[in-house]
């Protein structure tokens, strides 16, 4: 079953999305902020085929989060960004 890791600082947000996700037979982490996306893609037992992120997220912002998936985790993860 595929993942998707859904980083959206609202949660209702988040959980809207995983409902939807999960209806539609995906399996979903959610994250509230950058750094805990982080710490969900350093966890290699999960795989994640998709990544959702928020474009207005405090912390670290929606062009240092990217980066550092690039270039400190070397993902290529597909990523989908929410206005």
């Amino acid at each position: 079953m595929k993942r998707v890791l859904v980083v959206d600082d609202e949660q209702d947000i988040c959980e809207i999305l995983q409902f939807n996700l999960e209806n539609a037979g995906f399996k979903v982490d959610s994250a509230n902020s950058g750094e805990e996306a982080l710490k969900l893609l350093m966890d290699k037992s999960k795989q994640y085929s998709l990544l959702i992120l928020d474009v207005m997220m405090e912390g670290i912002s929606v062009y240092q989060l990217p980066r550092k998936i690039r270039t400190d985790l070397d993902s290529k993860h597909p990523i989908v960004f929410l206005p």
